[in-house]
């Protein structure tokens, strides 16, 4: 789940209290830019002052991460999670054990968005972030509101047009595809011999192959404009972004790869082509539209699958014509090869005889449809927020099916349609290579690579789980701290807040005040957080050092207050400002000391007098010194 916004802060510390330098200034600007697809890229820039860095948008065990929060989606959708414009450095943070992603100087942040209509709208939200330096963490946020303009009128950018032409070549190779499948291969030399009986002439002939291949395109185009006109934008931008959609179109790619492996036939009802054919029967030149229909229906269980995945690719765009350009696309490419061997009959006796290499062409396209899946799996989780499938398990699917694919053109794997393969000649063993050399491709991907080739149809690297550095650790376990100064289970025990090792306190502000009056000691308050690097390093160091453990038990009521707390407050205890443990500390920090600085202590009486505030990252030495003097009483 992505963290919820932050209450916004002045940050600064007061020179004569603080040891550190003052607080970080990020510089934000936002803007907007219109990108791919028909949709909209937010923009947002940081520059970063010096000595100050922030963190990515990749999730790490410890450190937060850079995310979006957003107010108002009534008018568009979102298209994808915010990513980095650049990828972030990385380094091994040596407190947290795990590889930290950061940015220094400047970092440049993208949010797509998808308009549901041509009217103008207001993108309001806040980005949350940490700002670091050597010394200290500060959580801070960024508000932001973009006005986005009418879309009514506005021309394609160059990015969309070219989506648009990358979808047309795509529709030419699905048609050119389709020619290569059991369903329609075998037909081409019975089909032109149709062409060529009853005609006195040869210009009669490729009449008739030139009206069968404008009526085999003509049924592809109606198929794409029904689709087209049923597509409105709201209805397009929910196909593409809607997790219930993108759900059902992975599933269809399933059913259509199960089909090529020959699990079972996609086809329509019988009747209607033996309805076509006695039409064709008849002969003349109408009787070529009507083979053009038998063709499309006797050929479905090939085709089926490709007019499926064109329609739902050309569902998702933003251009209403792309239904109709890419299945008349499709049909004219299907039907080519048939004008073409009317017009040149003796190329017949150079076509391949048909075989068993048909049905490979059909299952090869089944590993292809299998693959796609991710691409709808991965805007689905987008959509539903959560993990469906983390980028190196879709980049080990892909390297699973490339192998399998390798194996299955060499003949080791066979389906129920494959004839044996007595030797591998030229043309698979260069198919064989493309897919071993993409499988070796993609593994670096399991690794953290950026596979820019193919990065498009996969998740984010903000997705990826896995990290290659063998230094790194699991997350922090639960804390097990059920010892308090009182000698009751501390509120909140169980969570992953944790106070360090071996000092006895609470989690929770009230109830350490109030074991504070039972026991008549001040109270020692850490403001510290899950993703604050110097906080651990003074538990590795400061904390470990037994005078330091003696102290706090000894003389104070320790209370560890967390500003990175996620866990809900009771209903009780939530306001219109702060429904987070995290947010509420926050709060009270800067409220009480005028700064979000951590780590950073403070020691006050059971009734909320300040005694002593101002500490940072400090040494044993150096925080035993100003323990000692914030205890007088």
């Amino acid at each position: 789940m992505c963290m919820k916004k932050i209450l916004p802060f002045s940050l600064f510390l007061a020179a004569s209290l603080s040891l550190f330098a003052q607080s970080p200034t990020v510089s934000w600007t936002a803007g907007q830019r219109p990108a791919a697809g028909g949709t909209i890229e937010l923009t947002f820039t940081a520059d970063i002052p010096e000595p100050w860095y922030i963190y990515g948008v990749r999730k790490m065990n410890g450190p937060l991460p850079t995310v979006i929060s957003i107010e108002n989606t009534a008018a568009f959708e979102l298209a994808g999670a915010l990513e980095e414009a650049v990828p972030a450095s990385e380094k091994f943070d040596e407190m947290f054990e795990t590889t930290v992603y950061y940015f220094k100087e400047r970092a440049v942040f993208v949010q797509k968005i998808r308009r549901l209509d041509d009217a103008a709208f207001t993108v309001s939200g806040a980005l949350e972030y940490q700002s670091c330096s050597d010394r200290e963490c500060i959580p801070s946020e960024y508000k932001f509101s973009i006005d986005i303009p009418s879309g009514g009128a506005a021309a394609a950018s160059p990015a969309e047009e070219q989506n648009l032409w990358l979808f047309l070549l795509l529709a030419l190779a699905a048609g050119i595809g389709a020619i290569f499948t059991p369903c329609v291969f075998p037909m081409i030399p019975m089909t032109v011999s149709f062409f060529m009986s009853g005609s006195a002439s040869r210009s009669g002939s490729i009449m008739k192959a030139v009206i069968f291949a404008l009526s085999v395109t003509l049924v592809y185009t109606l198929i794409g404009v029904i689709v087209a006109v049923f597509k409105t934008p709201a209805f397009a931008n929910i196909l593409s972004v809607h997790w219930l959609p993108n759900l059902l179109f992975a599933a269809l790619f399933i059913i259509f790869a199960a089909s090529f492996f020959g699990l079972f036939e996609l086809t329509l009802p019988s009747g209607l082509a033996n309805r076509a054919d006695r039409q064709a029967d008849k002969g003349g030149y109408i009787a070529s539209f009507f083979m053009a229909i038998a063709l499309a229906i006797v050929s479905f269980s090939c085709t089926g699958p490709f007019v499926g995945g064109l329609l739902i690719a050309a569902a998702q765009g933003a251009s209403a014509v792309k239904p109709v350009i890419g299945m008349c696309l499709f049909g004219l490419a299907m039907s080519l090869p048939f004008v073409l061997l009317a017009m040149f009959p003796a190329w017949l006796k150079k076509l391949p005889k048909s075989g068993g290499w048909l049905n490979a062409v059909k299952v090869s396209f089944a590993f292809i449809l299998l693959a796609f899946c991710v691409k709808f799996l991965t805007q689905a989780e987008l959509s539903l927020n959560c993990t469906l499938l983390s980028r190196e398990a879709a980049i080990a699917f892909w390297i699973t099916l490339s192998v399998l694919w390798g194996l299955y053109i060499l003949g080791k794997i066979k389906t129920p349609h494959d004839s044996d393969v007595p030797h591998v000649g030229a043309g698979r063993l260069f198919l064989a290579i493309a897919a071993f050399t993409f499988a070796g491709y993609l593994l670096p991907g399991l690794f953290g690579a950026d596979l820019d080739a193919v990065s498009a149809f996969l998740p984010a690297k903000s997705r990826q789980q896995f990290s290659p550095d063998i230094r790194q650790t699991s997350l922090p376990a639960i804390s097990e701290t059920k010892e308090t100064p009182c000698g009751n289970t501390p509120k909140y025990a169980g969570t992953n807040m944790h106070t360090p090792a071996g000092i006895k306190g609470y989690f929770d502000l009230q109830e350490a005040l109030a074991c504070a009056k039972t026991l008549n000691r001040p109270v020692l308050i850490d403001f510290t957080g899950h993703g604050c690097a110097n906080c651990k390093k003074m538990e590795s160091s400061t904390f470990k050092d037994p005078r330091v453990i003696e102290l706090a038990n000894g003389r104070f009521v320790w209370v560890s207050l967390y500003y990175d707390e996620q866990t809900e407050l009771p209903p009780e205890e939530q306001t219109a400002d702060y429904k987070t443990i995290g947010k509420k500390n926050r709060a009270y920090q800067m409220e009480t000391f005028k700064t979000v600085a951590s780590p950073y202590f403070a020691i006050i009486t059971a009734d909320g007098k300040i005694l002593a505030q101002g500490l940072g990252l400090s040494s044993a030495d150096e925080f035993l010194e100003w323990a000692a003097a914030g205890n007088k009483e």
